[in-house]
């Protein structure tokens, strides 16, 4: 797990769309994707659903945000 997953993660969640995270922390959209995907295969399962409008974040992904927020925060 490295921190710029988790800065993606994180991001992700903070701007609610792949679009708007990649366009916050300045990344291409395609870039940040493969971040989110390689943290879900490490992790074994999905943190993101991705929705019509926007996404939500599934029980595995609430359970990471709080640790994720807090080692993006102390980087």
């Amino acid at each position: 797990m490295k921190i710029r997953q988790l800065a993606c993660f994180v991001a992700v969640v903070d701007e609610g769309s792949f679009t708007r995270a990649a366009r916050a922390i300045g990344i291409a959209q395609p870039s940040l994707s493969q971040h989110i995907r390689a943290l879900e295969e490490e992790l074994h399962g999905r943190l993101i659903e991705r929705l019509p409008r926007g996404i939500a974040l599934t029980p595995a992904g609430r359970t990471l945000l709080p640790e994720a927020r807090a080692a993006v925060r102390a980087v």
